[in-house]
């Protein structure tokens, strides 16, 4: 086990025997954070282990926490991009971010280079600002990451395929796994819990407060079952990733009256108990 800090968060990152790409880390509470939002959980840098990006505030610059501090790979202009999601678009295993511009609904894709982002590629014309709660996984089973939003308008849940080559399939090419409702859902996020190699969807339901998980199918998504019976309502910018080494994907999210950042350590079921790993005020 390594420790070390970053940006106020202390991590120690695990090797796991007989897993491929561990990308794992678990992470304890420390200092405070300055105000973030649109918080996305990837492998940034490449080095098989989870970063955690995410927008500050009161400055729009965008930080990675990963390493001995956390590194600023956007200088400002965040507060306008909306919806993030981490994965990799490129094939080049590292994962990329893509995020809408808020103003002229363009979807932009932000190639990683290890040490921070490239310059960016659009890779969706206009109307991507009538979209919410974009997240990337693995929903087709070809390994390549995907997109997967909620059109505002009607409430569907769409999947957009990826290439693998730094782009996503629209127009015809989209895929309807969601035929209504998801409206009334928030801060979705992409998680593989069952360790199928599947990305499914946990969401919170804003009438109930519940947290639900939809098992993907790589055609789609299986029934919901209950993970969290109530309080997710006081939660927000909900992110997937790996965080404790263990064979099922973790939940990060922060509370809301708080500002604290609590870690979900995932099963095959569902999560376990939750455990602080940021101050306020994140």
């Amino acid at each position: 086990m390594t420790t070390f800090v970053a940006g106020g968060i202390a991590m120690a990152a695990y090797a796991v025997p007989g897993v491929e790409d561990p990308d794992a880390m678990s992470v304890t509470a420390s200092s405070a954070t300055t105000k973030m939002t649109e918080i996305v959980v990837g492998d940034v840098d490449g080095d098989r282990f989870d970063d955690v990006v995410s927008v500050e505030r009161s400055t729009g610059k965008l930080w990675m926490y990963a390493g001995a501090a956390r590194v600023e790979i956007g200088s400002s202009g965040w507060n306008g991009m909306h919806d993030l999601a981490a994965g990799d678009f490129n094939g080049d295993i590292m994962a990329d971010l893509i995020a809408v511009d808020q103003a002229s609904g363009s979807l932009w894709l932000y190639p990683s280079t290890s040490k921070g982002l490239a310059n960016r590629v659009e890779i969706g014309s206009g109307g991507w600002n009538g979209m919410h709660d974009l997240v990337s996984g693995e929903f087709t089973g070809d390994g390549k990451s995907d997109l997967v939003g909620v059109e505002a308008s009607t409430g569907k849940l769409w999947l957009y395929p990826g290439n693998g080559a730094g782009s996503i399939g629209g127009g015809s090419t989209r895929v309807e796994i969601g035929s209504g409702g998801w409206n009334g859902m928030h801060d979705l996020t992409a998680m593989d819990l069952g360790n199928d190699g599947k990305s499914d969807i946990v969401a919170a339901d804003m009438a109930t407060s519940q947290l639900w998980l939809y098992k993907g199918t790589s055609s789609g998504l299986s029934s919901r079952v209950a993970i969290g019976n109530g309080g997710w309502d006081s939660m927000r910018d909900l992110a997937g990733g790996d965080f404790v080494g263990s064979a099922d994907d973790d939940l990060v999210g922060v509370e809301a009256s708080s500002g604290k950042l609590y870690l979900y350590p995932g099963k095959a079921t569902g999560l376990e108990g939750r455990q602080q790993i940021g101050s306020a005020d994140w």
